[in-house]
């Protein structure tokens, strides 16, 4: 069984993940297609990234109180 704390790890991984290879979409498209950097979609990784960085760091701190 996983623990919360590699749980919570491993659902910042894949957040930072997807948000990199996302970012790297939107950087192919801004120097291939002349598209703008910041647009919507570039927006909308980015604040669910640092959504779930506070959710995981909330988590985490909380889990490290209770020890």
């Amino acid at each position: 069984m996983m623990k919360k704390r590699n749980l919570w790890l491993t659902i910042f991984a894949l957040s930072a993940l997807v948000t990199l290879i996302g970012l790297g979409f939107t950087a192919y498209n801004h120097f291939v297609f002349h598209q703008p950097f910041m647009n919507r979609t570039t927006k909308g990784l980015l604040s669910a990234f640092f959504l779930s960085l506070v959710m995981v760091a909330i988590s985490l701190s909380k889990s490290n109180n209770k020890k």
